[in-house]
């Protein structure tokens, strides 16, 4: 055990002796193909990420955010499945890919039992980052217990920047993964007790080279802290902030609007069904919703293009025409306001 993190413990301890330092497994947050976590987006005014109390008891009351009218979902696939132009054959080893709403392109994984782990995105042609000569960005690694510390650092390409240079590079990229609090988390529908607060501070240089020498260098810091409870799939609420070269972009405040009795989080709640699938691009989705929500139905491609999109009933059936699309794999949405439900057809 290092020091640092002896000494934590140390003042876990002090500050409370009957304390149980909390520990979050991997059983629940490792994602898995065919996931989808859903988040609304909040405004960051009035939020406080330090809560009361000591490390060990920590009290975060957020039920005083305010929403912002927005969603923010995250969604894993199979890489096979993606278009070679979107980047998957600069990611041979990676078995899963995340997607993101209103994002194009994807991060790539190499994900193991226990850790997530980042090998680059794919946006465009113009937007990429590879690491390479097998590093990678540890997200998180689970199990993790409060008071413990984990880093890794990459290094890789940028996308060109076309202004005559050598070369664009990802250098000195590190990531810090601390587990610095624990304690009950209030959001504005459900609260959770047992939660572990989890600090991630990544720090990345975009260097453009010509002649062989760093012309320009970037500065890149994204600080990140995320709420975890064992029970409930990936963090229940994440703020965070991006700089570049010290210029700090919108903060990011977004948690998932669990509301049930059990704390089980709703985020893959099937909405509908899909007949036939596969399908010439001519197929019917049979809607339904026990909250009897107006339901909005999008289908897109996997780059996240839209290509149809209609209000529907609570209830009822819906005839979808893709047939002038190319063959492949198209993903369709359901939003019924809370929760989003996603699954993949195949035209063929």
């Amino acid at each position: 055990m290092n020091r640092l993190l002896t000494l934590f413990l140390s003042i876990f301890f002090a500050s409370n002796s009957s304390a149980q330092l909390i520990t979050i497994s991997e059983t629940n947050q490792l994602p898995s193909i065919g996931d989808t976590i859903h988040y609304v987006n909040a405004n960051p005014f009035g939020f406080d990420p330090i809560g009361t109390g000591p490390v060990t008891n920590k009290l975060w009351d957020q039920t005083g955010l305010f929403l912002t009218g927005t969603s923010y979902d995250f969604y894993y696939i199979d890489p096979t499945t993606i278009p070679a132009n979107m980047g998957k054959d600069s990611f041979p080893s990676a078995n899963i890919a995340r997607g993101e709403s209103g994002a194009p392109g994807y991060f790539y994984y190499q994900n193991t039992s226990t850790e997530v782990k980042r090998l680059g995105w794919f946006s465009s042609a113009s937007n990429f980052g590879i690491y390479e000569n097998g590093s990678f960005a540890k997200e998180f690694q689970f199990p993790i217990t409060a008071g413990q510390t984990f880093n890794s650092s990459y290094n890789g390409r940028y996308s060109p920047f076309n202004v005559g240079e050598d070369s664009v590079k990802i250098e000195s990229g590190i990531v810090t993964i601390n587990a610095d609090m624990q304690g009950t988390l209030m959001l504005p529908n459900s609260t959770f007790t047992d939660v572990l607060r989890v600090h991630v501070i990544e720090n990345f240089h975009i260097k453009i080279y010509m002649l062989g020498l760093p012309i320009i260098d970037y500065l890149i810091e994204d600080d990140y802290t995320y709420w975890f409870n064992d029970s409930i799939q990936q963090p229940l609420l994440v703020s965070g902030v991006t700089t570049v070269d010290g210029t700090p972009e919108p903060q990011v405040l977004r948690f998932q609007p669990i509301s049930t009795p059990t704390g089980i989080a709703e985020n893959n709640t099937e909405f509908f069904s899909i007949s036939p699938n596969p399908s010439a691009g001519k197929f019917t989705v049979s809607s339904f919703d026990r909250n009897q929500k107006t339901l909005k139905l999008e289908v897109t491609d996997l780059t996240g293009k839209i290509i149809f999109t209609e209000q529907t009933r609570s209830s009822g059936l819906l005839s979808v025409d893709i047939s002038s699309y190319p063959k492949g794999i198209y993903l369709v949405k359901i939003y019924n306001g809370e929760h989003q439900s996603i699954k993949k057809i195949i035209v063929q």
